[in-house]
């Protein structure tokens, strides 16, 4: 069959036909022409798609090789096959080529279909990568969980700055023990509960549960995961002038505030000691408070402040339990654990302040914590308790900060 008019061929059964879009994107294309010599030209798209594109060349192709396609203007590189000739004899040669992997991020733009409206009425977080973990696909779900919305992440690697997912010790997983990575490796599902980075610049947990994605030859061609919030429904602090101030609230981070706190001590104290209860106290103070108001200033002092409680709530799963104690100090009183139990709590809350912040003048901005750990016994009182915690959390501070110091 002559080239020029090949049949446009049906969509892959695996595939659905998605909009397509009139916009001249510069292309650099390389293969082997209809003549079996190695070509480069020069072009521009007509119409893009979610599956590929159509483009004028002045050379018949051979549909039985591999085109390589290049963004010039972005770099952006897909590996594609001829679909048909778009044109009729005697007209510019115009051909219809089919890219292998969903090529949303080689646009820059999001092509919607059946299943995407699916998937964005899930509450649920879902997002597709292809090989190179460059996201493809984001739900309204993944926008609600993770803050960001699918312009911002689609084109985008989700370990540049984006999600940084983290384990409850705040050590990296993006580089080593990403659940994406370990699925196109083994292709194998996995499930992992992590805290990803929210877009505020806190901590959430999460669920998450990946899963390769494969082409109609079975390779695997990118993955999925779908990502479930396991935090509490506390809401976002509100800032000063964002609503009227509750009395027993903090207005720099709408937690509840230092004499709220008080009357759950004494609360919690006489549950330890009519009802056995056990309780544990934390006390953490932000290593550098001060140079973080010089440095960057009070807003982004406060900013900051909010982050880290948000940050707080999530890993604590508490709300009226976490409070601002000072200027500088949060305090949680954490329920049913014994002391072992609390020391693993502080450590995942000091983890996950460290890796949480906010931006600010093209930077990054984030602090350390320092903590003092107890639990209540039944002679406590509050003022007792207290002192206790206050003298090891002053331990730590001592000893340099962005550490635990318990007893």
């Amino acid at each position: 069959m002559h080239p020029q008019l090949l049949p446009i061929l049906p969509a892959s059964p695996a595939r659905r036909r998605s909009d397509r879009v009139s916009i001249g994107f510069p292309l650099e294309i390389a293969g082997i022409d209809a003549n079996g010599e190695a070509f480069t030209e020069t072009t521009k798209t007509t119409t893009v798609s979610r599956y590929g594109c159509c483009v004028a060349l002045s050379r018949r192709l051979d549909p039985n090789h591999r085109l390589q396609l290049r963004r010039t203007d972005t770099n952006g590189s897909a590996e594609a096959r001829l679909v048909g000739a778009m044109s009729a004899p005697g007209e510019p040669l115009l051909y219809g080529l089919s890219v292998n992997d969903i090529c949303d991020g080689l646009w820059g733009i999001r092509f919607s279909s059946c299943d995407e409206r699916l998937l964005d009425s899930l509450s649920d977080g879902v997002y597709f990568v292809n090989r190179e973990r460059k996201i493809t696909f984001w739900s309204e779900g993944a926008e609600k969980v993770a803050g960001f919305t699918a312009q911002e992440a689609v084109g985008k690697h989700c370990y540049n700055n984006l999600l940084g997912h983290v384990d409850e010790k705040g050590r990296p997983l993006c580089t080593d023990g990403c659940p994406l990575s370990r699925v196109m490796l083994d292709g194998e599902p996995h499930e992992v509960n992590i805290f990803l980075h929210h877009k505020g610049g806190h901590r959430v947990p999460v669920s998450v549960r990946a899963q390769p994605v494969r082409n109609s030859a079975g390779r695997i061609v990118g993955a999925i995961e779908v990502f479930t919030s396991t935090a509490s429904d506390f809401p976002a602090p509100e800032m000063p002038d964002k609503g009227p101030l509750r009395p027993n609230h903090d207005p720099a981070t709408g937690l509840p505030n230092r004499r709220y706190l008080k009357l759950k001590i004494s609360q919690a104290i006489e549950e330890r000691r009519h009802l056995g209860k056990l309780w544990g106290l934390l006390l953490l103070s932000v290593d550098g408070f001060d140079r973080i108001s010089d440095t960057h200033g009070p807003q982004t002092r406060d900013r900051l402040l909010a982050t880290m409680s948000l940050t707080l709530i999530q890993c604590l799963k508490l709300t009226k339990l976490v409070g601002r104690w000072a200027d500088d100090q949060f305090l949680a009183l954490v329920p049913d654990g014994d002391a072992a139990a609390l020391a693993e709590v502080a450590e995942r809350c000091r983890a996950l302040i460290a890796c949480s912040g906010v931006r600010a003048h093209n930077s990054q901005v984030s602090a350390t914590v320092s903590i003092g750990a107890t639990m209540l016994s039944p002679s406590d009182t509050p003022r007792s308790a207290m002192e206790r915690t206050e003298d090891l959390l002053k331990t730590s501070m001592r000893a340099g900060g962005d550490r635990i110091t318990a007893g």
